[in-house]
């Protein structure tokens, strides 16, 4: 059996911050950092990861885990859910108090340009607001933090 026709995405962590074209989860988008959302695995809380590149950001983990969101070098090693939500803003480091969505824009951004590639706008500037998350990527959308400061519920 051949496998040169089988497409493998790479696996990132929200909208607009695939690296390739046609990477995001419907597969449709033109250029890089403009797809829809997520590939990676969804999952709702710290370390919960399968892979490396596949960790959220906020709420939970330390100041460096918070201020690297979809970049951790391993499974386990991610800090919260995925997919981003807009709302969700880092509780630790550099990043306190900010958005977790545009801080992985920011990753993703300095990433591209080190590797000299071409990356198009995000389709929500400011990331995928949960109302969006929940309409158009999964009804059980959940993001991590009970006390509902991320936007999307509590852990699962």
């Amino acid at each position: 059996m051949s496998t040169s026709n089988i497409v493998y995405k790479e696996l990132h962590v929200c909208m607009g911050l695939n690296a390739c074209k046609g990477h995001d989860r419907l597969g449709i988008n033109n250029c890089a950092g403009t797809g829809t959302c997520a590939t990676a695995a969804e999952h709702s809380c710290h370390t919960l990861n399968d892979c490396r590149g596949q960790g959220g950001c906020g709420l939970y983990g330390d100041g460096d885990e918070q201020n690297n969101p979809g970049n951790n070098l391993c499974a386990w090693q991610g800090s919260c859910a995925v997919p981003i939500n807009a709302e969700r803003f880092s509780t630790e480091g550099d990043n306190r108090g900010q958005s977790v969505w545009l801080r992985a824009r920011k990753v993703f951004e300095a990433k591209m340009d080190a590797a000299g590639r071409q990356y198009g706008p995000s389709p929500m500037p400011n990331g995928p607001t949960t109302a969006w998350l929940k309409t158009n990527y999964n009804s059980a959308f959940v993001a991590c933090g009970a006390s509902g400061m991320s936007g999307g519920g509590s852990c699962i």
